[in-house]
């Protein structure tokens, strides 16, 4: 595995030469997948959110008119000045970027009433470190809204996956199932109460073009499309036109609403594994 500050140096380089494509982008910008994280934090909303690796700040805008602050934190300085620029642009002033490690953030224990995270813990190394500091920095009966790509249960549907996402993004790490997913956030001790699945079709051009694929890199990841056995290509819906260009495929992107137990729900017993 790659070391931590190797790591970070990739995202930051990756990241940072790329931030106003991800502002740009469709797939992190709108979506019903983010209306849902809005509606369910608009349920309860109050006080302070921290949206973690808030990337070009989608899910930090999309949040602001609904809480009194919003800290918008990131590995990265030119996402944060992308989020910043987008936020003085919008009319926001609600919203704080801060720089930060998903695995160790710079706040105080109970800091927050909603933390969010999307479409990033692919990225992340250990996973069980940045739920454990979702944990330590939600004030107890607090909301955790996660969303990240998702694969299959079957191995080699899952395998597929995660092999052609780090050929074309080195600084993946692994796109969990649901059900591995479900485990972790329960082992965190916090306590699931509600998941959806957002199918998500992605243009291959276009996926290529944010991630910066070199050109020898890129031909790649198309063979590896094109040349995928029959199951892959149905379940990942891969498209391809009739010179044999490969248009696109779809995944999908888990959406879930977890909570921080309060002192009353741990002595009913309720709040994640025991």
């Amino acid at each position: 595995m790659t070391d931590r500050n190797t790591h970070h140096a990739r995202i930051q380089a990756r990241f940072g030469a790329a931030a106003q494509d991800y502002l740009t982008s469709p797939t992190h910008a709108t979506g019903d997948d983010l209306a849902q994280i809005v509606a369910w934090a608009a349920e309860g909303a109050r006080g302070r959110v921290l949206d973690i690796a808030t990337g070009a700040g989608h899910t930090a805008l999309a949040l602001a008119p609904l809480f009194t602050c919003v800290i918008a934190s990131d590995l990265t300085t030119p996402m944060l000045m992308t989020a910043r620029v987008a936020a003085r642009e919008r009319g926001i002033s609600n919203i704080i970027v801060c720089h930060a490690d998903a695995e160790n953030l710079p706040f105080a224990n109970e800091s927050f009433d909603v933390v969010t995270c999307r479409i990033a813990p692919h990225h992340f190394h250990h996973i069980d470190q940045f739920l454990a500091e979702v944990r330590r920095t939600l004030v107890p009966g607090g909301l955790f809204l996660l969303e990240d790509s998702v694969v299959p249960r079957e191995p080699d549907l899952a395998s597929f996956l995660n092999d052609v996402e780090r050929l074309r993004d080195p600084t993946h790490v692994r796109s969990l199932s649901t059900d591995e997913w479900r485990v972790l956030i329960e082992d965190a001790h916090l306590y699931i109460e509600d998941t959806r699945l957002f199918p998500k079709t992605h243009a291959l051009a276009s996926w290529c073009d944010r991630a910066r694929v070199p050109a020898e890199v890129r031909r790649q990841v198309e063979e590896a499309f094109r040349s995928a056995p029959p199951a892959v290509r149905a379940a990942f819906a891969i498209k391809v036109d009739a010179s044999g260009q490969v248009e696109s495929f779809s995944d999908q992107k888990l959406v879930l609403r977890a909570r921080k137990a309060t002192r009353a729900d741990r002595f009913r017993g309720r709040g994640g594994r025991s």
